[in-house]
């Protein structure tokens, strides 16, 4: 998987991409690229703030009972 920061440094090239892109649709699609990558880079800081343990594996299938 990507590091953090290369999803942010990808993410904020696309929006630079997008703010010179003069056809509206590949704009949107660029900027639509940019918010995945950002939210890529959201949710691996998320998961490396929390990393996953046998432990609460284990809570998942007790609580499903």
């Amino acid at each position: 998987m990507a590091e953090r920061s290369d999803l942010i440094r990808e993410a904020a090239e696309l929006r630079q991409q997008a703010e010179q892109e003069a056809d509206k649709t590949i704009r949107r699609r660029l900027i639509r690229m940019a918010e995945r990558y950002e939210h890529l880079a959201e949710s691996q800081g998320w998961s490396e703030a929390h990393p996953t343990t046998v432990a609460s594996l284990g809570d998942v299938f007790i609580k499903g009972e």
